[in-house]
């Protein structure tokens, strides 16, 4: 799939120094890249005057191992975007096999000069609509993870 304006591409290679004590990739390696490489996605949405800080991250899904050598595909795109926050889904695939090991929503929250939450509609770049079938489902998805979180 081709990064278009609401999607961002990027590979990273698993190193021995990536690995745990069974020889995969470490879970929280893995999780500190998703973190990263969803920031970028999101920052590419907006205006570089945007402050953006990580308020949750859902759905987390290891579906499989990774290894040393491994070349994985980040693939990001937005898919919700609220009053303050915007919502971003990375998936992770293993190349050039393209077997998914991972996925997760990562949202983020824009905060102005005095780090209080701010408007993030006027930061996109253009605004943001689901269009396909996947998109109104992941909007749905962040939604009820949202309400989710607001009951705890």
């Amino acid at each position: 799939m081709k990064p278009t304006d609401n999607h961002c591409e990027s590979t990273l290679l698993v190193r021995p120094e990536h690995l745990n004590h069974h020889g995969y990739l470490f879970g929280g390696r893995l999780l500190e890249w998703l973190d990263e490489q969803s920031y970028i996605a999101a920052m590419r949405q907006l205006k570089p005057k945007a402050n953006l800080v990580t308020v949750a991250i859902d759905r987390v899904e290891f579906q499989g191992p990774a290894h040393e050598g491994d070349l994985l595909r980040f693939h990001s795109h937005l898919v919700h975007v609220g009053r303050t926050s915007l919502t971003i889904y990375t998936e992770v695939d293993v190349m050039p096999a393209t077997r998914r090991i991972f996925q997760a929503y990562v949202t983020y929250v824009s905060l102005n000069s005095k780090g209080r939450p701010t408007g993030v509609a006027a930061l996109l770049r253009k605004p943001y609509q689901p269009v396909t079938e996947d998109d109104k489902n992941r909007w749905r998805d962040v939604e009820e993870a949202r309400r989710s979180r607001q009951r705890t």
